[in-house]
């Protein structure tokens, strides 16, 4: 059994991310990256023992969009659980004991050239939207795609809609992750990742976890699939197939543990 998750807003958060109630107390947790000097992340303790105890015996494999520097940021997948395969920069690089793939880096890069529009043309197009009333901040992200750090109140809503749309036509993925816009190919996904990885390993079952519409190729593919009651998918729920993914119970860093219990029972029950 291979098990893959999302990380942040999966598995690990932010403090803006704990999506506590009011009056709740957050749960027993730990710092798992720092940078600059800044607190980052937490994962519940009650979470990371779940995981250390699950790495132990089935297959687990980190999924995020993260960068392959990003990644590396976080203590926890460095000291604590370290996977054998790690797939960051959305699919678009595989991580081997700690090290890129680079058959599949090259793998990648040579079907974006093939099938996807070209860079300088996409964001030529999302110039024209783009507003400095809104976008705070930008980043190309391991040389395959693009984020933009974004004020929400501000966006242009039905200009990214018409951009998203004529995006998907150049084979562009374009995703709204709280305050991160992501612009990405869609050969960059980590679907094809996982699967790749899964053929590997000789896996026969397919546990997922994740939160954004990024994940949502995974959790498409995947014989168990749990997310997150909050994020993306769990805003637009009501446009998928009624029964065909799981949902926690809690949202915020509470979802964590419960994710792990889950996906813990399936693999017993095998």
């Amino acid at each position: 059994m291979l098990f893959v998750s999302d990380l942040d807003r999966t598995l690990i958060y932010s403090r803006r991310a704990f999506w506590l109630g009011p009056g709740m107390d957050p749960p027993p947790h730990s710092l798992v990256e720092v940078h600059n000097g800044e607190e980052i992340s937490y994962i519940a303790d009650e979470a990371l023992e779940k995981l250390r105890q699950m790495a132990e015996k089935m297959a687990f494999a980190p999924v995020t969009t993260r960068t392959v520097e990003q990644y590396r940021r976080i203590s926890l997948f460095q000291k604590v659980v370290i996977p054998q395969f790690a797939i960051v920069s959305n699919g678009g690089n595989i991580l081997i004991d700690g090290r890129p793939d680079e058959g599949w880096a090259a793998q990648i890069r040579k079907k974006k050239e093939r099938h996807c529009l070209c860079d300088e043309a996409l964001l030529a197009e999302f110039a024209k939207i783009r507003h400095s009333s809104w976008l705070l901040s930008e980043r190309q992200a391991d040389e395959l795609f693009y984020y933009f750090i974004v004020d929400r109140a501000c966006l242009p809503y039905a200009d990214l809609a018409e951009f998203r749309t004529w995006a998907a036509a150049g084979n562009w993925t374009v995703s709204l992750q709280g305050r991160k816009l992501y612009l990405v190919p869609s050969v960059v996904n980590k679907a094809d990742a996982v699967q790749h990885i899964k053929e590997r390993l000789q896996a026969s079952f397919l546990a997922a976890a994740g939160d954004s519409l990024l994940d949502l190729c995974v959790l498409d593919r995947a014989d168990y699939a749990i997310a997150p009651c909050h994020g993306e998918i769990w805003d637009r729920r009501s446009e998928l197939q009624p029964g065909a993914l799981k949902f926690t119970r809690k949202p915020g860093i509470f979802a964590a543990g419960e994710i792990l219990d889950r996906v813990n029972e399936i693999y017993k029950s095998r």
